[in-house]
């Protein structure tokens, strides 16, 4: 793709992004530009891509690229939005990689074409789901080279704004999520294991859970057709099954709780920022 892209920011999710884009060849090296605050990851990005034009300060990826990628942390976006919006054009094409500053603030900087995203680290191997909500100033061609993009390495899902903060539960939160949720798994099953390793549960959990979510995806297997299919009244399935049906739902509201207040308070966070800002 012969065009300008810019990153500022080359932090977890924006080494992700620019590695699987030019992993695709869906960029070119030499039409990227980047800043990053810290100067390691631009010299870690560098040894793997030395083509990579690397710019002294943010400014300068606004004033040479009309696509730009934003993915600093969100208490941070409302001052780079603030410092590059001198160098920014009616034109420009900004992606903002959190959905938790709302677009009605971000405009108040940039009223300009706006996509906001929730990557996921399941990009990484080339699956998972990428939320994003398309402000109105964003056109059909700019919509074309997002999903061109992040539909190269996820499945892209539209969302209306509002609707982010809950799917967020279950695309880009989930890794940490499942990690912490099947750790607590192991960590009692080994309690009644005589000579398995935690290791090797952790294993045979992990080889389980791929089999399944294929079995469904591939079979359009719904969650009540599973259990249904594998847990016999009065079996070890069932008897299992009837606890977790007992016991998760407080788990999962008090988890869904603190998230969404969580994504509030950042929200409101930014939200004051900006109003100072302007």
């Amino acid at each position: 793709m012969n065009r300008k892209v810019g990153f500022i920011g080359i932090g977890n999710v924006g080494y992700m992004l620019l590695n699987k884009f030019l992993e695709h060849k869906l960029l070119e090296e030499k039409n990227i530009y980047t800043s990053n605050r810290a100067k390691a990851n631009i010299d870690k990005l560098l040894e793997k891509y030395p083509d990579i034009n690397v710019c002294e300060d943010n400014m300068e990826v606004a004033a040479s690229c009309k696509t730009i990628f934003l993915c600093v942390e969100p208490l941070n976006l409302p001052n780079v939005l603030k410092e590059i919006k001198p160098f920014l054009q009616e034109d420009t094409y900004l992606m903002v990689s959190t959905t938790m500053v709302l677009n009605e603030d971000l405009c108040k900087i940039h009223n300009g074409r706006i996509t906001v995203f929730m990557p996921t680290l399941i990009s990484m191997v080339n699956m998972g789901v990428t939320l994003a909500y398309h402000n109105d100033h964003v056109i059909d061609e700019n919509k074309f080279l997002f999903e061109l993009l992040l539909g190269k390495i996820s499945e892209v899902n539209i969302l209306h704004e509002e609707d982010i903060r809950v799917a967020q539960n279950m695309t880009a939160s989930f890794p940490g999520f499942f990690a912490a949720i099947m750790q607590e798994f192991v960590t009692s099953a080994i309690q009644h294991s005589k000579n398995v390793s935690s290791k090797d549960l952790e294993h045979m959990l992990l080889v389980s859970l791929e089999g399944a979510a294929r079995l469904l995806l591939e079979k359009n297997l719904s969650f009540e057709d599973t259990i249904n299919r594998v847990s016999t009244k009065g079996g070890i399935t069932h008897a299992g099954v009837q606890v977790y049906k007992e016991k998760l739902p407080e788990v999962f509201d008090a988890g869904l709780d603190a998230t969404i207040s969580r994504y509030d308070v950042i929200g409101e966070l930014a939200k004051k920022q900006i109003e100072e800002l302007i």
